[in-house]
């Protein structure tokens, strides 16, 4: 979106307020859990990513942390998701 396009913008926010509280609920398999929380992390590296964004993205990751609890080895993998350190090209 062109945040220069005023009319974009203001259809944009009449659009989100009318659905007000109504939350969307994603039902995922486990693996594409994890690959949706891979996608994240790597996002969350663009320098461009603004801290309204970096919170989204940061209690999604929290939410696939939880429902892994009992997965110290996916865990783990997640873990490394958020480390540099362990980027691969």
């Amino acid at each position: 979106m062109n945040a220069d396009d005023p009319d974009t913008v203001r259809r944009l926010v009449e659009e989100l307020s009318h659905k007000g509280e109504h939350k969307l609920e994603l039902v995922l398999r486990p693996v594409a859990a994890l690959q949706l929380a891979g996608l994240v992390q790597l996002a969350l590296r663009h320098p461009s990513v603004d801290a309204n964004h970096a919170a989204t993205a940061r209690r999604l990751l929290a939410g696939v942390g939880e429902y892994f609890a009992d997965c110290p080895t996916v865990l783990d993998v997640l873990r490394r998701g958020d480390d540099p350190r362990e980027d691969r090209p």
